[in-house]
């Protein structure tokens, strides 16, 4: 059975630069309406595509992003 992860997107830090949108290569990340409590478009994860990389918690530049591999 392949990994999957979980993405936490922590809103109150995230500037909207979809960085991790951009990078993550299944598409685990879109944008979306959802704003944060700044007024900012907060990315959506979408967990059945996930496979836990870590790519998107490394691009983010504002380290909104914790990433953890499940089983």
């Amino acid at each position: 059975m392949p990994a999957k992860g979980e993405v936490i997107l922590i809103g109150q830090q995230c500037k909207g630069c979809h960085l991790c949108v951009h990078f993550c290569a299944k598409g685990c990340l879109s944008v979306t309406d959802k704003l944060s409590p700044q007024g900012i478009s907060v990315p959506l994860f979408a967990p059945a595509k996930c496979n836990g990389c870590g790519i998107c918690g490394r691009m983010c530049p504002d380290f909104a992003i914790e990433v953890y591999k499940t089983s």
